[in-house]
C-alpha cells in the first residue's frame, strides 16, 4: 500500500472515482481546484491511500492554529472503500500530525464544502445533475 500527497491530475482522477458523485456537491474540476494549491496553507491539502496503483481512500486536511492548542492537524474530509484503507488511514494520521508538528487532530463529521462559485460551475453542477 502506497500513501502519497496527491499532486496530478491521474491520482485526482482516481480520488474523485472513489466518491459517490450523486451525493458529492464538487465537479471533478471544483475537487481539484480546492486541494491542487497544496503548497498554500489556506486551501486542504489532499492525501491518497493507493494498493496496486488504484485509489482506495483519501484524506484532505489542513493545518490550523490555535492560540490555546497550537497547531492543529484538522481533517476536512475523510473516504474510503473498504475497512482495511480506513485502518491504513487512522494509523497514518498520527504520523502525518507528527510530520506537521502539531499537538492535536480535529476530525469533523461535514459534508464537503462548496467553493465560491462562478456561473460556469454553477452551470456545470446543474446539468450533472440532470444527468445523473
Amino acid at each position: 500500500m502506497d500513501i502519497r500527497l496527491i499532486m496530478v491530475k491521474e491520482d485526482f482522477e482516481k480520488a474523485y472515482n472513489i466518491l459517490n458523485q450523486k451525493e458529492y456537491p464538487l465537479s471533478f474540476y471544483e475537487y481539484s481546484l480546492k486541494h491542487e494549491n497544496f503548497l498554500n496553507n489556506e486551501s486542504p491539502k489532499l492525501i491518497g491511500v493507493f494498493e496496486d496503483d488504484k485509489c482506495i481512500g483519501t484524506i484532505s486536511y489542513q493545518v490550523s492554529f490555535c492560540p490555546h492548542l497550537g497547531k492543529i492537524l484538522e481533517i476536512k474530509e475523510i473516504y474510503q472503500t473498504n475497512i482495511k484503507s480506513y485502518k491504513v488511514m487512522m494509523n497514518f494520521l498520527d504520523q502525518l500530525a507528527k510530520e506537521e508538528q502539531c499537538l492535536a487532530i480535529k476530525i469533523s463529521k461535514n459534508r464537503a464544502e462548496r467553493m465560491n462559485q462562478n456561473m460556469f460551475d454553477r452551470l456545470e453542477n446543474f446539468l450533472k445533475k440532470i444527468i445523473h
